[in-house]
């Protein structure tokens, strides 16, 4: 069974199917089915929403996440600036 689906295609990118078409000798039809079924696995491959991720940024490296954490962060004038801006003498 096949089902007809109207399609708006961009001009650049139904001249280059036209292309296609001519150079392998086939129809416009066929240059649409069959670079569907070529490219659908990759696409959904790329568009799979399996990891749950939401966003595109690849998390870092172990090596440079182990750089990052392995040394203590020193900060003293930092706590000791926090410590001071604390409210005196107030109670719970």
């Amino acid at each position: 069974m096949a089902v007809t689906i109207p399609l708006s295609v961009p001009d650049d990118l139904l001249a280059e199917v036209r292309t296609a078409a001519e150079e392998s000798n086939v129809s416009m039809q066929d240059v649409f089915r069959q670079s569907t079924r070529l490219g659908l696995p990759k696409f959904r491959e790329q568009h799979a929403q399996t990891s749950g991720r939401v966003t595109n940024v690849d998390p870092l490296p172990d090596e440079v996440l182990e750089r990052i954490y392995s040394a203590p962060e020193r900060d003293e004038e930092g706590i000791e600036r926090l410590v001071k801006a604390q409210p005196k003498g107030v109670r719970d």
